[in-house]
């Protein structure tokens, strides 16, 4: 439900005459244009969708009505204000109310204000004041109580409680299609709360068996939405099985097919477009579209790259991705691409917030980075009040692309800001998923010590355990010695123990070998490529080298030998598919412009495939839900919590030969 669709209650009666008017002049040519305001107008203006005309209308008809009257006017210059996005104007409003209220009023004033509250991103106060209400009669309001609770309580981490309003509002339906959308309004609302923040956890469901199911479709719907139907099938089908009539069915089913329909239906068009225009393709294989001639004088894509400092290195990498992609792009249709450097100062220090406002003043319609995650964090704080300053003096403003992720604390992602990186946590899951779809069902993991290898860890238990997989053991491993940690994994330890404990009973000296758990399907590994050969040594003297076993594109450094035997991974094509459209292309000319491909890796990649998608969101190939174009780091689409999705590609180390495995999960 937007909340320009927020129903009225049908007690407060000028509301209604207000909608009723707007739905008989949205048709007309022209509003009637008079001194005084008017309910008409500002019913006319509504209808037309100006809401924040509206608004303002309504409130000069409240300033001259009296009592009921007046009330009545400001809620529905409330509402306006809500439907034209402007949570502080809507509170103003609501704060404008002159008591003693209608309780018809009141219930209003409190929906009202908790949607502000929902709007201003203050989901806490939101929930407060719904926590406070009464619930209403089951009428008009009471739909819009629960729609609201629903958002609330996913905002601040109550899933159960939103799967509670959900059933709440069924209650009220005996149409299907409406119980249908109300079922994938869930869904869709879990899979962005799943991808936001905290991973949901089906566990809390207990033994409410319709709860736990919705908990483990939300990161189902989320991959389903993100990548190819058909690397879906699985493990849906897995769900399916465990939850056979369960409400989610046909609201995830629908996300896998319009997911299939959106790809196939983009990738039609994108070669006929191919087919239709003419010019150099592009390094990616496809043709760039030029630019329009609409942009404004002075006209950019600006990168904003650590050139200098400790992180030059990454930065300069980056830099040579963009400049291979706009290179390749034919000069008629390509903007300027103007670099900015991200450190400055005496002491160093990220200088990214004065970097975007120049890039702003100068002209830019694009903006590519930062990279380092605290320069993410700074930009996104930097980016809210650029682009309500843009809004304010009419401009229309740049979109962002992150080169990194927002941390998932960080809340609500400003507008206009898109993030695209490499993330590990993005490589666990699909691990995970892989292992699922393979019936390797009990897994132990064993990763680096830190920060990083927690969220790896993370990511890895949350995917494999909603597929319906259980992380048997885990351990943090650094140094070179790790033989305690993989002991403990594997159940050595306790199988010493036995022997003991069996020793002191008998009095006798055994024959003992020690032997590791028996129930152990898959192994965890991710890492360096130093660490995980020295842990592939050590898992091979505990007896252990022929479980098969997972690890991260950070593992793979380019050299296949008996150490890595048997390791599969997720990684880019520009990694492991030398040969494969685009890849081959972008090799050849990187070559032919320096010499060789040495200190061009991932991050090259990333630079070359950021330019491919500021180019495809300006000339409209992608939009979030919408859309996938090919890239050297896989095929790229933007979801709608605007991150940009890389499908993997998957190899596996096998006679000291780097194999390319199908891309299935």
């Amino acid at each position: 439900m937007t909340r320009a669709d927020l129903p009225c209650s049908p007690s407060l009666r000028t509301i209604a005459f207000a909608l009723l008017s707007a739905a008989l002049l949205a048709g007309c040519a022209t509003a009637p244009q008079r001194e005084a305001a008017t309910p008409e107008r500002a019913a006319a203006l509504a209808g037309r969708g100006d809401h924040a005309a509206a608004a303002l209308e309504y409130d000069a008809v409240a300033a001259v009505a009296v009592g009921v009257i007046g009330n009545d006017y400001r809620l529905l210059a409330a509402q306006q204000w809500l439907a034209a996005g402007r949570a502080p104007e809507a509170t103003a409003a609501l704060a404008r109310l002159a008591e003693p209220l209608e309780p018809a009023q009141a219930t209003a004033r409190d929906l009202f204000a908790a949607e502000a509250a929902l709007l201003a991103g203050d989901a806490a106060r939101a929930w407060s004041l719904l926590g406070a209400m009464t619930a209403p009669a089951p009428d008009a309001d009471f739909d819009r109580f629960h729609a609201l609770r629903q958002r609330a309580a996913l905002a601040t981490g109550r899933p159960l409680e939103a799967i509670a309003s959900e059933r709440a509002r069924e209650t009220r339906v005996t149409d299907p299609a409406r119980r249908a959308a109300l079922r994938e309004e869930l869904l869709t609302q879990l899979r962005r709360a799943s991808a936001q923040g905290p991973a949901l956890d089906p566990r809390s469901a207990g033994r409410d068996a319709v709860a736990r199911g919705w908990l483990e479709a939300a990161p189902l719907a989320a991959r389903a939405a993100a990548a190819p139907a058909s690397s879906n099938a699985a493990i849906i089908a897995a769900w399916k099985k465990r939850y056979p009539d369960h409400p989610a069915g046909a609201a995830l089913a629908a996300t896998n097919i319009a997911s299939a329909s959106a790809s196939a239906g983009v990738a039609a068009a994108a070669g006929a477009a191919a087919g239709a225009v003419s010019g150099t393709p592009g390094v990616a294989g496809s043709t760039i579209t030029p630019a329009p001639a609409t942009l404004p004088p002075g006209a950019h894509v600006a990168a904003l790259l650590p050139l200098s400092g400790r992180n030059a290195a990454v930065g300069a990498q980056l830099r040579d991705g963009l400049l291979a992609a706009w290179f390749a792009q034919p000069a008629e249709g390509r903007l300027p691409l103007r670099f900015y450097d991200t450190v400055g100062g005496a002491e160093g220090t990220s200088v990214v917030a004065d970097r975007l406002a120049a890039a702003r003043a100068a002209g830019a319609v694009s903006i590519i980075g930062p990279l380092l995650r605290e320069d993410v964090i700074a930009a996104a704080g930097a980016w809210s009040s650029l682009t309500a300053d843009a809004s304010t003096r009419g401009g229309g403003a740049p979109t962002l692309i992150a080169l990194n992720f927002l941390p998932t604390e960080t809340g609500a992602v400003p507008a206009g800001l898109l993030q695209f990186g490499l993330s590990p946590e993005d490589e666990a899951r699909a691990i995970a998923r892989r292992a699922s779809a393979a019936g390797q069902r009990r897994a132990v993991a064993l990763v680096p010590a830190g920060e990083w290898g927690q969220r790896v860890l993370r990511a890895f238990r949350e995917e494999f355990e909603a597929g319906g997989g259980t992380l048997l053991a885990s351990r943090p491993v650094q140094g070179r010695d790790q033989s305690a940690a993989i002991r403990a994994v594997l159940g050595i330890d306790a199988s010493r123990a036995r022997h003991q404990r069996l020793q002191s009973l008998l009095g006798s000296s055994l024959v003992f070998q020690p032997r590791r758990r028996g129930d152990v399907d898959v192994l965890f590994l991710p890492g360096q490529p130093t660490q995980v050969r020295q842990l592939r040594a050590q898992l091979k003297f505990e007896s252990a080298g022929d479980i098969p076993f997972y690890s991260t594109a950070d593992a793979w450094d380019g050299r296949a030998d008996g150490d890595l035997e048997g390791m599969v991974f997720p990684d880019m094509p520009w990694m492991i598919a030398p040969a494969a459209d685009g890849v081959a292309a972008l090799r050849t000319q990187s070559q032919a412009a320096w010499g060789d491909l040495r200190g061009r890796g991932r991050l090259f990649a990333l630079g070359h495939d950021a330019w491919l998608v500021q180019e495809a969101l300006r000339t409209g190939r992608l939009a979030a839900g919408r859309g996938e174009i090919p890239g050297v780091t896989g095929a790229l689409a933007l979801d709608d919590q605007r991150r940009v999705r890389r499908a993997l590609s998957w190899a596996e180390i096998r006679s000291s030969t780097l194999r390319p495995l199908d891309d299935s999960p």
